[in-house]
């Protein structure tokens, strides 16, 4: 089995996620085709190791609905999310949100919903990322 390396698709990395910026109130959508079977594609978006090349340090992804996500940014803050979605080879959709400090400095950012759509075409995998903002009463995770 070829291992396929997200980092190796160069302009599909960081910029479709948003980090230390504030969550906007528009739905932010990309898409590529990667020259790469669905299947492969899946294996990179759902292993911890290829993850962390789009990111940050995924420190726990579990693959079910309802599910954790646990990301660590470069000795920064944290992501802590619930996995809504994960069908394999079709779609990976979380909820998230960013938290920086802790006790009385704790900062709480506001939720996101981020979705990997993935589909075959015919010269590979077409992959769609979607992030959107989720209203924190409906959010269900964080702090």
């Amino acid at each position: 089995m070829r291992t396929t390396r997200l980092a190796r698709f160069g302009d599909v990395g960081n910029p479709w996620v948003a980090y230390d910026e504030p969550v906007s109130d528009e739905r932010v959508t990309r898409t590529v085709v990667l020259p790469a079977e669905p299947d492969e594609v899946w294996a990179t978006l759902t292993t911890p190791e290829e993850l962390s090349a789009w990111l940050g340090e995924v420190v726990a992804l579990e693959l079910e609905p309802g599910g954790s996500l646990v990301v660590r940014e470069n000795e920064g803050p944290t992501r802590r999310g619930v996995v809504e979605a994960a069908d394999p080879g079709r779609i990976l959709s979380f909820r998230w949100r960013r938290l920086a400090g802790a006790g009385v400095s704790l900062e709480v950012g506001g939720a996101s919903r981020v979705t990997f759509v993935l589909e075959a075409d015919p010269a590979g995998t077409r992959l769609t990322v979607t992030e959107e903002p989720v209203p924190l009463a409906t959010a269900g995770f964080g702090a």
